[in-house]
């Protein structure tokens, strides 16, 4: 028998009310979007098993206010600084960051 929670369909996930990006808490920019975060909205997110590589550790310093994250994902998608709402540095974006950015990222 199935248990009744299996195909309960509560919104499960915060993200970003502007975007629908993954809503970090106490971040007070979207790391995705750059507008300033305020209630997040909820989502259904159904579970998913996902195969392939491991994810790549990345390293973000915001231009702006020296703000610095990690990443860890496949596809970095995170442009805004989540203290200040600045362009971060990103890795094969050269209107964020510059060549030596893009090496020291890959190294």
């Amino acid at each position: 028998m199935i248990s009744s929670g299996f195909f309960n369909r509560e919104p499960k996930r915060a993200v970003c009310a502007n975007c629908g990006k993954p809503y970090r808490e106490g971040d007070r920019h979207c790391r995705f979007c750059g507008k300033e975060m305020g209630k997040p909205r909820y989502v259904f997110e159904p579970t998913a098993c996902v195969y392939g590589p491991p994810p790549i550790k990345r390293n973000h310093t915001c231009k702006a206010c020296g703000y610095s994250w990690d990443t860890y994902s496949m596809i970095d998608d995170e442009r805004w600084c989540p203290e200040c709402g600045g362009a971060a540095p990103a890795v094969g974006n050269p209107d964020a960051c510059d060549l030596d950015d893009i090496h020291k990222a890959i190294d």
